[in-house]
């Protein structure tokens, strides 16, 4: 097994090496600068785990390399990179929140990328730092496009974004919804920065009446009233306080 650098802005995570396959349970995704721990390769795709969370599947060859060594970590929920540190400079593409990349020159307004392009630097954080306050990072993801098996800024669902909140805090997160029930304490009232646990479903409390997810009933990542969303959701299944 080898540690392996993702290169590509997302790269899915399939439960089967096809990408015309419909995506399935064991579907997830991985950021520019994440790791996958390769086991074995076939026919132009890599099978093994991802390395934050042990989640199995296979990605494709063609987004991995050699694992690299990273210093930073992307603290906005999209940014660009420029070839040139001014945003005049032409844009070569963009990053999600979580991203991770390696800066050899640090400016007051941007970065230079492993002697390549640039990024703005108040856009970034050092990648060993945290940030406690998982509901304003998930903030950060409001209006963005809900997309089933996402943890990027591009697109993110309801356990993704909770994963990628709890993240940034150093709080370590399963994948998927039902292991996400078991963090915490049972919580019997609402309150602020709790999950809350529909079938199938999970969402963050920005206060006690206010619920933030990512969901397929508008296809973004919204605050709505948590009542609304219980009734549509035909009851609350569980309460975690962390």
């Amino acid at each position: 097994m080898t540690a392996h650098t993702v290169i590509a802005p997302n790269a899915d995570v399939r439960e089967t090496p096809d990408i015309h396959a419909l995506r399935g349970k064991l579907e997830t995704q991985l950021v520019f600068g994440e790791r996958f721990i390769v086991e074995s390769e076939k026919n132009g795709w890599c099978k093994g785990r991802c390395a934050h969370d042990d989640y199995p599947g296979w990605v494709e060859k063609r987004f991995l390399v050699p694992a690299l060594p990273m210093t930073h970590v992307v603290t906005a929920a999209r940014t660009q990179i420029y070839k040139e540190a001014t945003m005049k400079s032409p844009c070569l593409g963009s990053f999600s929140f979580g991203s991770m990349v390696a800066v050899d020159e640090t400016g007051e307004s941007f970065s230079r990328i492993a002697g390549g392009p640039w990024i703005y630097t108040k856009h970034l954080s050092p990648a060993e730092e945290k940030h406690e306050d998982y509901v304003g990072t998930a903030r950060k993801f409001l209006e963005t496009p809900y997309y089933w098996g996402g943890r990027s800024g591009f697109g993110i669902d309801c356990s993704g974004l909770v994963q990628v909140a709890l993240g940034r805090a150093g709080i370590k997160c399963p994948r998927d919804t039902e292991q996400q029930i078991e963090l915490g304490e049972e919580a019997e009232r609402p309150g602020t920065g709790d999950l809350v646990f529909f079938k199938g479903h999970v969402g963050i409390l920005v206060d006690p009446e206010n619920i933030l997810h990512a969901n397929a009933f508008h296809m973004k990542t919204v605050i709505e009233p948590l009542s609304v969303v219980e009734e549509r959701s035909k009851g609350i299944t569980a309460i975690r306080r962390l």
